[in-house]
């Protein structure tokens, strides 16, 4: 546990967005899947002078964020006549034999809704994925086919970000309570995790805040690989095994509409080995092209995108906490994954990657790794790290700061710049870095990851 003189700090430079994690953690929320960002807004909402008004918390969550327990209560209010507001992550497919868009609304078990034109048109991010806000709903009888309706949508509020006031704060910290500050607002306790773990956990973050950066991550089990991008950021979207298509990545034909890559900042394919492409060498072969210039084509259309890619991947862990190899040596962190993604014909698609994340490093989470300081509203921090990713500075200072003769690979080249610059927005947002932090914050990890892509 941190000592109480940085959650004083903290409260100090952010006070309209700092919030007790540990608090945050504990609200109640039953079996209810409530990401970090709608935690940390109750925690805000009903938190006076520092006491949390946890019956408060306990009545709004009866009220709009119904547990397994209510659902058949609440459906019956609808069918009686009531209107109904929930907060709860809405979802939108298209149904093109019926000529229909067909709303899910999980926390009613309801998968079969309706919802307007005009609200899609307003929140294009329903047709994406699960989008989290404030949906009111109603029952509509025969005449429109026995149906509950959405009539109305607020996606969730974020903080309102002055990035410049972010950046001014970086001088109150040292680099360690910048970090401790970082993780905090990430959910991990600080204080449980060596200075390399800590970075480690960091560079995580590395393709939220810097466009088009491109990692794959490999750890055993139970080490949070996607709970930042599943709980942290709405500006990434995880897709979880299963199928996935050229048309959803990438441009539906179909519905001549682009994918979620030109519509998020961080894609994240996570636990690959799970993962099927219908078409194997079709997907490969788009993705070899996004990964290197952040162009597709499909069919006719061609697009381009900021948004980075993340593989992440469970692997066999040995006795002596490293990746299991063969026996006889000559095996690489890569065999355990999917066929393409290792072996000859997958090289040249890893080697578009900028970094490996040695999640074998980082331990496994357990109750005393969960943040109990003060951090960041998660809504808040997923916008710094979004609003960050729009600035130039840091990329032209890694430049300036770097010397590659014209020998150097470029792809290494690439990396080692675009992981510097993700690194730079972290830790030293304000371009205050001397040499020697450069080199060990920035540099020095920067090739490390690619060098293990490699």
């Amino acid at each position: 546990m941190l000592d109480d003189g940085l959650s004083r700090l903290i409260r100090d430079s952010f006070p309209d967005v700092a919030v007790d994690k540990g608090a945050a953690a504990k609200i109640g929320a039953g079996e209810r899947a409530i990401p970090a960002f709608v935690r940390d807004w109750l925690v805000c909402r009903y938190s006076t002078h520092g006491e949390l008004a946890r019956d408060r918390i306990q009545a709004f969550l009866a009220r709009h964020l119904p547990d397994k327990q209510q659902r058949e209560l609440l459906k019956n209010r609808l069918y009686e006549g009531e209107q109904l507001t929930l907060l709860d992550a809405f979802e939108v497919t298209i149904d093109l034999n019926k000529g229909e868009r067909i709303l899910k609304i999980p926390s009613l078990d309801i998968f079969n809704a309706c919802v307007s034109g005009d609200i899609v048109e307003r929140n294009p991010l329903l047709l994406s994925g699960p989008v989290w806000g404030a949906g009111k709903l109603e029952w509509r009888t025969e005449e429109e086919g026995n149906r509950v309706w959405m009539t109305e949508f607020q996606p969730m509020q974020t903080a309102v970000v002055d990035l410049d006031y972010f950046i001014g704060q970086r001088q109150r910290f040292t680099v360690s309570q910048w970090m401790a500050l970082l993780l905090l607002s990430m959910g991990y306790e600080p204080s449980r995790y060596s200075p390399d773990q800590q970075f480690w956990l960091l560079s995580r973050l590395s393709l939220l805040v810097h466009p088009r950066v491109n990692l794959i991550e490999l750890a055993p089990k139970g080490t949070g690989k996607s709970y930042v991008f599943s709980q942290l950021s709405k500006y990434g979207w995880l897709i979880s095994g299963g199928v996935v298509t050229r048309a959803k990545l990438f441009y539906d034909m179909n519905l001549k509409a682009p994918g979620v890559i030109t519509k998020y900042d961080a894609i994240i394919l996570d636990e690959v080995q799970t993962i099927r492409f219908p078409d194997e060498g079709e997907m490969v072969g788009a993705l070899k092209s996004y990964l290197e210039y952040g162009e597709f084509r499909v069919m006719g259309f061609s697009g381009n995108s900021e948004a980075g890619l993340a593989l992440l991947a469970n692997i066999p862990i040995g006795s002596d906490g490293k990746p299991v190899r063969l026996s006889d040596g000559s095996g690489t962190l890569f065999d355990a994954l999917p066929r393409w993604l290792h072996g000859k014909e997958a090289t040249a698609l890893i080697d578009r990657f900028h970094g490996l994340i040695p999640g074998w490093e980082i331990p496994r989470i357990q109750k005393h790794h969960i943040a109990t300081g003060v951090g960041l509203r998660a809504d808040y921090f997923a916008e710094v790290l979004h609003a960050l990713r729009q600035r130039g500075e840091y990329m032209d200072f890694v430049l300036e700061h770097t010397h590659a003769d014209g020998s150097g690979d470029k792809r290494d080249i690439t990396a080692i710049h675009r992981l510097c610059a993700a690194f730079m927005r972290l830790l030293f947002p304000d371009l205050k870095v001397s040499r020697d932090e450069f080199e060990h914050f920035c540099l020095r990890p920067a090739r490390a990851m690619r060098g293990m892509i490699r």
